[in-house]
């Protein structure tokens, strides 16, 4: 029979491992962050601080109001609810903030890997900044902590806004309709996804109509990277459809957040949104001035994404699978002569 006074040396050993393992872990996370140069990338840094008492809620606030402490009761501006949706797929977790407040809103904030085409987002902030009469919802990239902790590069991605009946609304949301092929899934721009508008439309066997898209929009809905399309269904008579092109699935969202797709119709008719003539167009919408404008920025644009994608991968120890997203994920300015260097 083996005698314990002859194992322990082995067991003693095994623990001291583990332990050893267990602290080096957050160790060298530890040290991997005292060493990164958040500030050398360009983009701004977003704070996600979360309520001392109030589970869920918090606040969104920049690098100065993240200084308070957690025991100040002059917390910075009102609350939002904050939902971590957990990144089962190892590429970070993605964080869903929400008010009903005017200028706040249902905000995104989507872990770099997560993202199709790095450098979209800054085709829709030039069309979003140059055409305002689109009312385009805010996406940038953005360095994103949690209680003051570096999580990484995200694009954060805002829905269109509709403010409550009590502050000037109509109380009725408008609906983002997601469509792919024949498959059309539905959300409010809370993020819900109750019967509302579309189904009742299609109850009453009346098929909204997509409004012609400006030529900018439809331009910039032909480089999203997605392979599907995103609509706004307006609140009002008759409902018609306008393009929204963000770079983020809202169906894939929903159902890490929830579990489930969202309401889903399949409707063969729906190929008239995605496939209208907007996507067939083969004429460039922009001038010349259009042109110097667009390359004008660029360069700072991405020295900024190179950065920021360098300290991303240091934090989450995954320089070379960036290296290589990083040719892959740029198809969006392809023929604009953009120039986005190499990692």
């Amino acid at each position: 029979m083996i005698q314990l006074r002859t194992l322990w040396p082995a067991a003693l050993a095994l623990v001291l491992s583990l332990g050893l393992v267990a602290w080096l872990g957050p160790a060298n996370r530890a040290a991997r962050m005292a060493n990164l140069d958040v500030e050398a990338s360009g983009f701004a840094n977003t704070f996600l601080m979360f309520h001392t008492t109030e589970r869920g809620s918090g606040y969104v606030v920049d690098r100065r109001d993240s200084t308070m402490r957690r025991s100040d009761r002059g917390q910075p501006g009102r609350k939002w609810k904050i939902f971590r949706i957990t990144g089962e797929d190892g590429l970070g977790d993605r964080w869903l903030v929400q008010s009903k407040r005017r200028g706040k809103g249902t905000v995104f904030f989507v872990p770099a890997l997560s993202v199709a085409d790095w450098t979209y987002p800054y085709l829709y902030e030039f069309v979003r900044e140059r055409n305002p009469e689109l009312a385009l919802p805010r996406v940038e990239w953005t360095q994103l902590h949690v209680d003051r902790v570096y999580q990484g590069l995200y694009l954060r991605v805002g829905l269109p806004f509709d403010e409550r009946k009590k502050d000037g609304g109509s109380g009725i949301l408008r609906e983002i309709l997601t469509v792919q092929g024949d498959r059309v899934n539905v959300v409010d721009t809370r993020f819900d996804d109750a019967p509302g508008i579309y189904m009742g439309a299609v109850a009453s066997g009346s098929f909204p109509q997509l409004r012609a898209p400006s030529a900018r929009l439809a331009w910039l809905a032909r480089k999203n990277p997605l392979p599907e399309t995103a609509l706004l269904m307006s609140n009002l008579e008759p409902h018609d459809l306008s393009l929204l092109p963000l770079p983020i699935s809202l169906p894939e969202l929903f159902e890490a957040k929830s579990g489930r797709r969202p309401l889903e119709v399949t409707d063969e008719r729906a190929r008239r949104w995605s496939e209208g003539d907007w996507r067939g167009a083969d004429d460039s919408p922009l001038s010349k001035v259009d042109e110097l404008d667009l390359a004008a920025d660029f360069p700072d644009f991405a020295r900024s994404l190179r950065a920021a994608l360098r300290t991303d991968a240091v934090l989450h120890q995954r320089e070379e699978r960036v290296r290589v997203e990083f040719t892959r994920r740029r198809s969006a300015v392809a023929g604009l002569g953009l120039e986005t260097g190499e990692l």
